[in-house]
C-alpha cells in the first residue's frame, strides 16, 4: 500500500489541489493525504477522489513537536498515522512544486522496488538556489560526519522522499524527528535514515523542481535559523555505512542555468541592518580579524572576506555558540550568512553555472577533509 503525503500550510490550495489530482491519479499509489488546513482543498478533494477511485483525504496536522510549530508537526502527523494504518510505503512531497507529474513517483517506487528502504529525490537547481543546503547544512555534515555518506547526498533538505517498510517506524519514533516541528525536519529524517542504516537511493529528477523563488534572502531567515540549530544539535556519532546509489545527474536545463534564485539589490541592504541587542558582544568573540571585517562589511557591503574559508572559521564557532531564539546569535548568523551568499554569488556565479557548482562541490569535498583550505 502506497501513500502520498503533501505538506501544506500557506501554498496556493489550487496548486496543492493539482499536485493531489496527479498522485491520486498515479497506478501505483492507494491513498492521498494532504496534511494541513484549508477549507478550499477539503472542498476540492472529493472530486478527485471520485475521478481517480483513489482515497484522498485532508489530514489536520496536530501540534507533536517542541520549536515552532510549522511544517515538522504535518510530516510527523503523517508519518505517526502511517504506522498506525500500516502502510507500506509513504511519499513526501512539498506542495508548492509546480511541475510535478507521475515521474517522482514512478522513479521512487521503482528505487523501492529494488530493495531500497529510502528514496531521496534530487533534480537540478538555480546556481544561487539551496543557499541554506550548500552553505550551513552540507558543510555542517560535512565537518561533522565527514566519513559517511551525509555530506554527499544531493538534497538533505529536500521535502521530496519516500520511506518504506519499517524504515516508516524508524524516522516516526526518532525523538529527534518527533521534536522538531519546524524547518528544522528536513534534516532530521535525512539524519535519521542513515543513522539506523537504512539503504538509500537518489533518484534524479533531471526537469528540476520548479518553485516559487525569492526576493530578499530576508525570507529565509527563519529557516536559516532553524535548519542550522537542527544540524549543529545532531547527535556526534558516526553513522554506520549505508548501501547507497546515486542515478546520474543530466544537464541542467537552460531555463536553470540562467535563473537567479534571489535577488541581489534587495539583499545588500541587509548587511547594514542595525545590530539586534548582544550581537555587537557575539561579534567580539568572532576569530582573529573577523570582528573588525564584520564591521566594515556593515559600512561599506564589503563581503570579499566571507570565503569558505573564513566560513569554516564561522561556522566551527556559530556551532559552538548559536542558540535557537538568541535575538544576538540568530541576527548574526543571518548577517553572516548573506554576506557569504553575496560572495559566492559575486566570485563564483558570475563564472558560469558551471563553475559555480563545481565550485560548491569543491568546498564540501574540501571541508570532509576538514582543513577547509583546498578548494581554488
Amino acid at each position: 500500500m502506497s501513500t502520498v503525503a503533501f505538506p501544506f500550510k500557506e501554498e496556493d490550495p489550487d496548486l496543492v489541489l493539482a499536485n493531489v489530482a496527479v498522485a491520486a491519479s498515479n497506478s501505483r499509489i492507494d491513498m492521498v493525504w494532504a496534511v494541513g488546513e484549508s477549507e478550499v482543498v477539503s472542498a476540492g478533494v472529493p472530486a478527485i477522489a471520485m475521478a481517480t477511485g483513489t482515497s484522498v483525504e485532508v489530514i489536520p496536522d496536530s501540534r507533536i513537536g517542541i520549536f515552532r510549530p510549522g511544517k515538522g508537526d504535518a510530516m510527523n502527523t503523517a508519518l505517526r498515522r502511517a504506522v498506525a494504518d500500516g502502510v507500506d510505503r509513504i511519499h513526501f512531497y512539498d506542495a508548492d512544486i509546480t511541475n510535478f507529474d507521475h515521474g517522482w513517483i514512478d522513479g521512487a517506487e521503482a528505487a523501492a522496488d529494488l530493495g531500497y528502504q529510502a528514496v531521496r529525490h534530487t533534480f537540478p537547481r538555480a546556481a544561487t538556489d539551496a543557499m541554506i543546503t550548500w552553505m550551513v547544512t552540507k558543510p555542517m555534515l560535512a565537518m561533522k560526519y565527514p566519513g559517511t555518506v551525509l555530506p554527499t547526498i544531493g538534497q538533505p533538505l529536500g521535502g521530496e522522499l519516500l520511506l518504506v517498510g519499517d524504515a516508516i517506524e524508524a524516522v516516526a519514533t526518532s525523538p529527534g524527528v518527533s521534536a522538531r516541528s519546524d524547518w528544522g525536519i528536513d534534516t532530521l529524517p535525512t539524519h535519521a535514515m542513515v543513522a539506523s542504516g537504512r539503504s538509500l537511493y537518489e533518484h534524479h529528477v533531471s526537469a528540476g523542481k520548479s518553485h516559487s523563488l525569492y526576493g530578499s534572502l530576508d525570507e529565509l531567515k527563519t529557516m536559516l535559523v532553524e535548519c542550522f540549530d537542527a544540524v549543529a544539535n545532531l547527535p556526534d556519532d558516526q553513522p554506520p555505512e549505508v548501501d547507497h546509489a546515486r542515478e546520474d545527474e543530466s544537464p541542467a536545463p537552460e531555463t536553470l542555468r540562467s535563473q537567479t534564485g534571489y535577488s541581489v539589490d534587495r539583499t545588500r541592504p541587509l548587511l547594514a541592518s542595525p545590530l539586534a541587542s548582544g550581537e555587537a558582544e557575539v561579534i567580539a568573540s568572532l576569530p582573529g580579524a573577523i570582528p573588525a571585517r564584520v564591521h566594515r562589511m556593515m559600512t561599506t557591503g564589503d563581503v570579499d572576506y566571507l570565503d569558505e574559508h573564513v566560513w569554516w572559521e564561522i561556522l566551527l564557532v556559530a556551532s559552538e555558540g548559536f542558540t535557537l531564539g538568541d535575538p544576538a546569535w540568530e541576527s548574526l548568523l543571518f548577517r553572516l550568512w548573506t554576506g557569504r551568499v553575496l560572495n559566492y554569488t559575486h566570485t563564483h556565479v558570475s563564472r558560469g553555472y558551471d563553475a559555480a557548482l563545481a565550485y560548491l562541490a569543491g568546498t564540501i569535498r574540501s571541508y570532509q577533509t576538514n582543513s577547509g583550505l583546498s578548494v581554488k
